[in-house]
C-alpha cells in the first residue's frame, strides 16, 4: 500500500515539473520575441507624392478685333473661319485715310528739318540763347509729331494684322458697325488654369515642370508653372461684385482704391490661381485637364526629432549618426529644409541615452 502512494506521489511531482518546464519554456519564447522586438524603427526620407491638380484648358490669350473708323473704312476680312495665322499676318481689309498718315509723315519731315536748321545755326552763333531756347522748342515739336504717326501706324497694325500666331474667328464678315467685332483671334498656345490652397503654396514656384493629362482622349504631355496670382480667389470675387455695382467716388473713373480689401471667411481656406503653359500637346479650348507638379518637399515623423531637433541617422552597419538639419514645423506636419536627401535612414523615437556612433537593432 506504502509503494502505491508512493508511486502516485512520484507521478504528481513529475506531472507539476512537466508543467513548470512548459510555462519556462512559453516565457523564455516570448521573452526572446519582446527582445526581438526592441528594435527601433525606422523611416526612410522621400520626396512628397506630386501635387495634384485640376481644371480647364484655356488660349493664352484671345483678341477681339472691333470695326475702327478712326483708321478707315471697313472693307472685308482677308482670312477664312478657322484659319490657322502667324503674327504678322493681314486679317482685315481697310479702306485706310492714306492723306491722314502722309499728313502726319509730313509734320515729323519739317519738324526734323527745323532742328537740324537750328543746330547749324547755333555751331555758328554757340552763345545765342535764343537760338537755344528755338532748339527746345522744335525738339519738342519734333517729338509730338513722332508719337502722333507712331500713335497711327500702331492702331492700324493692331487693327489688322495678327498680334500672335492663332486660328480666326470670324464674327462679321462684311458688314459690322462702329466698335463691332469683326472676327477674334484665338491662340493657339494653351494653358490650364488651376488652383491650390494656402496649405500647397509654399511647396510649388513659378517655373516648375509639370505633367498634364487631357481628361477625354488621355493624351499626356509636359508643361510648367507660369504663374502663380499673388491674390487668393476670393479677392477675384470681390473685385467682381465692386465692377457690378459701379459705385461712384474716388477713383470710380476706372482705377479704383481698395484702402480695406476683404480676404474671405476666416473658415475657409485660401486657394491660389495657378497658371500651367509651354504645354506640348494640342489641347482644345474647354478640355478639362490633370496636372501632377513632382514635389522636391520632404516629410519628417516629428517622433523622429530629438529635443533640440536633430535626428539619428542609421548607416548600413546599423551605427547612428547625430546630424544637425533644419525644419519647418506648419499645419502639423513637420518639413526638412536643410540636413538630409531621400533614401536616408533616421531613427523614430531615438532614446535620451542614445549617442553618436551608436550601434542599434533596426525592426524596420
Amino acid at each position: 500500500m506504502k509503494n502505491k502512494w508512493l508511486w502516485i506521489i512520484i507521478a504528481i511531482i513529475i506531472v507539476v515539473l512537466l508543467g513548470i518546464a512548459l510555462i519556462l519554456k512559453q516565457v523564455s519564447g516570448n521573452s526572446s520575441k519582446d527582445d526581438s522586438s526592441k528594435g527601433y524603427d525606422t523611416y526612410k526620407m522621400k520626396h512628397e507624392d506630386a501635387l495634384h491638380l485640376e481644371g480647364k484648358a484655356a488660349p493664352n490669350a484671345v483678341k477681339t478685333y472691333t470695326n475702327n473708323s478712326q483708321i478707315g473704312t471697313f472693307t472685308n476680312v482677308q482670312v477664312k473661319d478657322g484659319q490657322e495665322v502667324k503674327q504678322g499676318d493681314p486679317l482685315i481689309n481697310y479702306d485706310t485715310n492714306q492723306g491722314k498718315r502722309q499728313q502726319l509723315a509730313d509734320k515729323v519731315d519739317d519738324a526734323q528739318s527745323a532742328v537740324n536748321d537750328d543746330y547749324q545755326k547755333i555751331n555758328q552763333e554757340p552763345n545765342n540763347n535764343d537760338l537755344q531756347k528755338k532748339l527746345n522748342q522744335d525738339q519738342s515739336a519734333l517729338n509730338e509729331a513722332q508719337q502722333q504717326l507712331s500713335k497711327h501706324d500702331k492702331q492700324v497694325n493692331d487693327s489688322t494684322y495678327a498680334s500672335f500666331d492663332g486660328k480666326v474667328d470670324i464674327k462679321s464678315k462684311n458688314d459690322a458697325s462702329e466698335g463691332q467685332p469683326i472676327l477674334k483671334l484665338i491662340s493657339t498656345e494653351p494653358q490650364l488654369k488651376s488652383t491650390v490652397s494656402e496649405f500647397d503654396l509654399d511647396k510649388i514656384k513659378e517655373g516648375d515642370k509639370v505633367n498634364v493629362k487631357v481628361d477625354n482622349n488621355g493624351k499626356t504631355g509636359k508643361g510648367k508653372i507660369t504663374k502663380i496670382s499673388e491674390l487668393p480667389t476670393s479677392y477675384d470675387k470681390s473685385d467682381s461684385a465692386g465692377e457690378s455695382a459701379g459705385g461712384e467716388g474716388e477713383g470710380a473713373s476706372g482705377n479704383p482704391v481698395d484702402n480695406d480689401p476683404s480676404g474671405g471667411s476666416s473658415n475657409n481656406s485660401s486657394k491660389y490661381s495657378v497658371m500651367i503653359g509651354d504645354i506640348d500637346i494640342p489641347v482644345r479650348a474647354g478640355f478639362s485637364m490633370q496636372a501632377d507638379v513632382p514635389l522636391k518637399t520632404m516629410k519628417l515623423p516629428e517622433s523622429a526629432l530629438t529635443k533640440d531637433d536633430k535626428v539619428f541617422v542609421v548607416d548600413k552597419h546599423h551605427k547612428v549618426h547625430k546630424r544637425d538639419i533644419q525644419v519647418n514645423k506648419a499645419n502639423g506636419q513637420v518639413y526638412v529644409k536643410k540636413g538630409l536627401k531621400p533614401g536616408d535612414k533616421v531613427l523614430k523615437d531615438p532614446k535620451k541615452t542614445l549617442n553618436d556612433g551608436d550601434k542599434v537593432e533596426v525592426s524596420s
